[in-house]
């Protein structure tokens, strides 16, 4: 049996030990580090071109009305719309084995918690039963809720909104609408795309700058 002095270095070293280490190295070197989205592949290249800059500028600029991907029916009855999130989706957005759509912690703060009540922003962690609309007349159950982190996501059928309306990394951009059913007091999302086959990187953070 070997002594303290002779005790065995064999280790595991895990996913979270080389996290963690490197994050300790990015802060020594007075870097800001920035971890990637769970299950996001890592991709080293962005798009920086100034073609893409034009685009994602007028893209911005552009006042789409959400009322189009929505029933009428339902258009008649709806409180009032959020402000848009507007996003480029990524690869962990719509990759088979994660389900869920980011939604930025700030953008959620700013735009929709003011169409929360109090009772809804308690039970955010547990989740929200919501329906969400989308192009084609798309129309799916979602539960929106806050993960321990405190970051936002629309998951349970987002996968099958994502097959439904055939979204894609990279070339597809969302506006992200909230609102309330007047009738049945039901939070609702609304969801337009607009591709960009040209777009096939993220964005480089010059031009996701200019995203608001």
């Amino acid at each position: 049996m070997p002594t303290s002095a002779e005790e065995t270095t064999d280790f595991i070293i895990t996913r979270e030990d080389r996290q963690a280490a490197k994050t300790l190295v990015a802060l020594s070197q007075g870097k800001r580090y920035h971890p990637r989205e769970e299950g996001e592949e890592k991709c080293k290249e962005v798009d920086n071109s100034e073609e893409t800059m034009m685009i994602i500028k007028a893209w911005n600029l552009a006042k789409p009305d959400p009322v189009e991907n929505i029933p009428s029916n339902v258009a008649d009855l709806v409180e009032r719309f959020s402000e848009p999130i507007k996003k480029q989706l990524r690869v962990s957005d719509v990759k088979d084995n994660l389900r869920r759509l980011l939604l930025g912690k700030d953008q959620v703060n700013k735009k929709m918690r003011p169409l929360l009540i109090g009772s809804e922003i308690k039970r955010l962690r547990e989740g929200l039963d919501v329906t969400v609309y989308g192009p084609g007349n798309v129309v799916q159950n979602m539960t929106f809720k806050k993960w321990t982190k405190g970051q936002p996501v629309l998951t349970s059928g987002w996968k099958g909104f994502v097959d439904a309306c055939e979204l894609k990394e990279h070339c597809d951009f969302l506006h992200i609408w909230m609102f309330r059913h007047r009738v049945t007091r039901k939070l609702c999302f609304v969801i337009e795309k607009t591709n960009y086959s040209t777009i096939t990187k993220p964005l480089a953070k010059e031009i996701s700058d200019q995203i608001n």
